[in-house]
C-alpha cells in the first residue's frame, strides 16, 4: 500500500508513547468505523494539536488536507498495516487500505522514528462459510469437466489447457481466503461461471472467456459456428469467398479461461 507522499507542509515525528496509544487503540477497535476513526481522528488530534487546532476547525469549507501534514514512512507503514490487519476480522481490508492513503498524512524518510515491535495478530474468523447454490456446484462440476476435456484434446502439456487451468484454479481458491469476510455466497452466473457475494458486501463474478472461433486467414473477417457456417464479426473486414480454417477445430472444446469482474 502507497501513503500520501505529496509535499507536506508539516512533518511531525510521533512519539513512543502516542504510537503506542494508536496502535492500542487499533487493538481495541470494534468495526472498521472505529480503525478510521482511529486513522483519522486520533491520529490527526496529535498532528493538529501542535498548531493549536482541532477536528472541529475544519468544515465543508475550510476542509482538512491531510497531505498537508506528515509522519515518518516506518509509522505509516505500522499504523496502516495494524489497521488494515485488525480489519481482517469483517472482511474489509482491502477497502480499508484505499481508503487510508486518502485519509492518513502523508509520510517521510525519519529512520530514527519510534515503531514499536509488536507480534502481529492474525484477526481473521476461525471458520470461513461457504454457502453454494447447488446451481453453482453444477457449473463448477461441468468447468472442471471442461478443462479435462481441453487436456484430453489439445494434450496436458498445452498452453490452451495450462492456461484454463491456472485461471480456474486460482479463482476457485480465492473463493476460499478470508479477506472479504467469513461468509461466502456462490451461486450459478451461467454454465462455466460463479457469481460471488462476500461478507462485506463485495460482489463479483467469475466468468469464462471461451474463444470466439474464427478463420485463421488475417485478411478474412469470417466468425465460424460449431455448424461450420461463417459470420461476420467486424464491419471493417470482408468475409472472404474461400475455405476456411478454423482457428481450433470444429469438434474441440472451446478454449478459454476465467477472470474475476465486480
Amino acid at each position: 500500500m502507497h501513503s500520501n507522499d505529496t509535499t507536506p507542509v508539516a512533518q511531525r515525528r510521533l512519539t513512543a508513547a502516542e504510537m503506542q496509544n494508536l496502535l492500542t487503540a487499533v487493538s481495541n477497535a470494534t468495526s472498521t468505523a472505529g480503525l478510521l476513526a482511529v486513522a483519522v481522528v486520533d491520529l490527526f488530534t496529535i498532528l493538529l494539536a501542535d498548531h493549536g487546532k482541532t477536528l472541529a476547525d475544519f468544515n465543508s469549507d475550510n476542509r482538512l488536507d491531510p497531505s498537508r501534514y506528515a509522519i515518518p514512512t516506518a509509522q505509516w507503514t505500522a499504523l496502516s498495516a495494524a489497521t488494515v490487519d485488525r480489519a481482517a476480522q469483517w472482511g474489509t481490508g482491502p477497502e480499508l487500505a484505499l481508503q487510508l492513503v486518502n485519509l492518513m498524512p502523508a509520510n517521510y524518510d525519519d529512520p530514527t522514528a519510534p515503531v514499536p515491535q509488536l507480534p502481529r495478530v492474525d484477526y481473521r474468523p476461525e471458520v470461513h462459510t461457504l454457502e453454494v447454490s447447488r446451481e453453482a456446484i453444477d457449473a463448477i462440476d461441468a468447468a472442471d469437466t471442461h478443462i479435462h476435456a481441453l487436456g484430453e484434446f489439445y494434450g496436458r502439456d498445452s498452453d490452451t489447457y495450462l492456461d484454463a487451468l491456472e485461471s480456474w484454479h486460482r479463482h476457485l481458491s480465492h473463493l476460499y481466503a478470508l479477506g472479504f469476510g467469513a461468509h461466502t455466497r456462490i451461486s450459478r452466473d451461467g454454465d462455466l461461471s460463479l457469481f460471488v457475494d462476500t461478507a462485506c458486501g463485495l460482489v463479483y463474478a467469475v466468468i469464462f472467456h471461451g474463444q470466439q472461433r474464427r478463420c485463421a486467414d488475417p485478411a478474412c473477417a469470417a466468425l465460424i459456428a460449431d455448424d461450420g457456417t461463417a459470420t461476420t464479426y467486424t464491419s471493417t473486414k470482408p468475409v472472404l469467398d474461400h475455405e476456411h480454417t478454423p482457428t481450433y477445430p470444429l469438434d474441440a472444446p472451446r478454449p478459454g479461461t476465467w477472470s474475476s469482474h465486480s
